[in-house]
């Protein structure tokens, strides 16, 4: 008898301990006893424990697919390792993550066919290249090198867009990955597993595509969009680098710029540069004052942007204003006692929206009514806080009536702005909107870049500066003289001249800043979210005892922050002192 390690996936705990008389292989699905009910589980291997005589060890209960080809080739479960180690979390929660359903609950699978391939090494190749559609062409010109190829964009509209945008000979031998999961994603993901298509395109899911590919095509591999909000909260492009390195494929770099990880490896060259004649800045200081009854606060709109807004309009184009703030306005507070009114079911803040009377949390979903009086002190009457793109609606139609004014939402279709022309009003999600030929703005204003950056957040300016990056170039070959608009005052203004740069210029002043205090790339901020006191004074504690500092807020609703240069510490401390983690969550960042 010999005993092995098993992660099971749909348990909040590291591996189990089980005894088995056959060899089995690491990655091996068996039936396991977990208390009363039996659980599928995966074998990470042969166990190296010494356990005390008196322990009773449960017998593996079955074998599913004694051939461990049958699930996904081996890349995608040593990915689920590797990730499990570099995102602190059990091997059995990534595994949950990469795998379907079906996989994870021991629904049988058909074996792949084999592949009798050579030895192949790993390379890497970076295309950097501000208009799309020449990054387009080149993506094609590589997928007609006949390999098997997985390519990855930051949006799954972006991947359905370049679908669509193959010729003939090649969408025949490509699938579009479902972004969601159920029957089509199932459906898919065995069509792959048969590899029944050599090309395979989506979002940032399709990075577990049982493709084996020979090589993996990575757009805008800066972009922010590509890192999962689910645990392990990890990047889809550090993940597709660690398969290209297992399998030796070649992995292909590419967007309008490098991010930080890549440029710090690579040195790529930039080739093109914004024309100083289509950046405006616009001094925040010398705006008009529109305030919106009701709300506290004013949005600026300088008269630069007015003038040249109102001039396109003339002249029939597209213009976008751009702030990130949604809703009526940010906050709905007490004329009385000053209290913000929270969500019932987080506690956070909740912004006001259609006329203030509709109430919205935006970190749960949750909606309600406007209480007739407040929950603290009993008055009527209520303010909002930092207008948003709704009151902007109001503003607008002040200054441009007869024009044409759209809000372009998550509620908004695209197709509805492509009939009528005017002005758009929306968050950074319009930034999506710029690679539809038939919208193509001839302007683009920011209208407050400060507010973008106002977040704490060690990522902010990159993101800010990417987007600033997209809004100059993304869909500028359907009109080369585009202008952006940035309303700002210093730290907006600073950005906006790095803009006119280039990313050659701002990226290395982002890393100095970095190194200095020794963010990702060069370390690592390790979040902790606890909204139990006593498991979070232990996890406090037990850090502290090992010699790790432990950032905290005092709000049990914000995350305990440790920023170190290695990963292995945390590691070491988090096995042996907590065999269960469902009472907290960890997220490691590292880009």
């Amino acid at each position: 008898m010999s005993l092995f390690e098993v992660a099971v996936p749909e348990l909040a705990v590291d591996l189990l301990t089980y005894e088995s008389s056959e060899e089995l292989k690491c990655g091996a699905r068996v039936i396991v006893s977990v208390g009363k009910n039996l659980r599928t589980g995966f074998v990470i291997g042969k166990s190296e424990k010494i356990l005390p005589s008196e322990i009773k060890i449960k017998p593996i209960e079955g074998i599913i697919n004694d051939d461990f080809n049958s699930i996904s080739d081996f890349d995608i479960f040593d990915l689920a390792l590797w990730a499990s180690k570099v995102s602190l979390c059990n091997i059995g929660t990534a595994l949950k993550a990469f795998l379907p359903q079906p996989v994870i609950t021991g629904e049988k699978i058909e074996p792949p066919p084999k592949l009798n391939e050579p030895e192949r090494k790993f390379k890497e190749k970076n295309y950097f290249n501000p208009f799309d559609s020449e990054r387009v062409n080149f993506y094609i010109e590589e997928l007609n090198k006949n390999e098997r190829t997985l390519i990855l964009f930051p949006r799954k509209d972006d991947a359905k867009d370049f679908f669509n945008s193959l010729p003939d000979n090649l969408k025949t031998e490509a699938l579009l990955l479902p972004s969601t999961g159920g029957k089509k994603l199932w459906v898919s993901w065995n069509l792959i597993n048969a590899k029944k298509f050599r090309i395979v395109i989506g979002s940032q899911s399709a990075v577990f595509a049982p493709l084996k590919p020979q090589k993996i095509i990575i757009e805008d591999e800066a972009n922010p969009s590509y890192i999962f909000h689910r645990t392990p909260e990890i990047s889809a492009r550090s993940l597709a680098g660690h398969r290209a390195v297992f399998l030796g494929a070649e992995l292909i770099l590419a967007g309008r710029m490098p991010s930080l990880k890549t440029f710090l490896r690579s040195k790529p060259i930039e080739k093109n540069f914004p024309e100083r004649k289509n950046i405006i800045f616009a001094d925040i200081y010398s705006s008009v004052k529109t305030e919106e009854r009701g709300i506290k606060g004013s949005i600026p709109l300088t008269f630069s942007l007015l003038k040249r807004t109102k001039r396109e309009l003339i002249q029939g184009n597209n213009v976008i204003w751009i702030l990130d703030r949604l809703g009526e306005s940010a906050e709905i507070f007490c004329d009385n006692c000053g209290q913000s009114i929270h969500c019932e079911k987080c506690g956070n803040v909740m912004r006001g929206e259609g006329n203030g009377n509709i109430l919205f949390c935006k970190v749960c979903g949750s909606l309600k009514q406007l209480p007739e009086k407040c929950p603290y002190c009993g008055y009527k009457f209520f303010s909002g806080k930092r207008p948003g793109i709704e009151a902007l609606e109001k503003i607008a139609k002040r200054f441009y009536k007869g024009f044409n004014i759209h809000i372009y939402n998550k509620k908004s279709l695209k197709s509805d702005l492509i009939k009528i022309k005017g002005l758009i009003i929306s968050t950074q999600r319009a930034l999506e909107l710029l690679s539809d030929k038939k919208i193509n703005p001839s302007l683009i204003a920011w209208l407050d870049l400060d507010f973008e950056l106002n977040s704490l957040e060690y990522e902010t300016r990159f993101k800010v500066f990417n987007m600033l990056m997209e809004s100059y170039w993304k869909g500028r070959e359907f009109n080369s003289e585009r202008k952006v608009l940035i309303q700002s005052r210093h730290s907006g203004m600073k950005l906006g001249e790095f803009l006119l740069r280039g990313w050659s210029r701002f990226i290395p002043d982002e890393l100095k800043e970095r190194r200095e205090f020794l963010l990702p790339p060069y370390g690592f901020i390790i979040e902790i979210e606890c909204n139990d006191k006593i498991t979070r004074e232990k996890i406090i504690e037990v850090f502290t005892a090992s010699g790790v500092f432990v950032m905290d807020s005092g709000e049990i609703n914000m995350p305990l922050t440790i920023n170190i240069n290695s990963l292995e510490v945390i590691a070491k401390i988090l096995y042996k002192n907590f065999f269960k983690r469902n009472l907290f969550k960890i997220r490691v960042r590292s880009d």
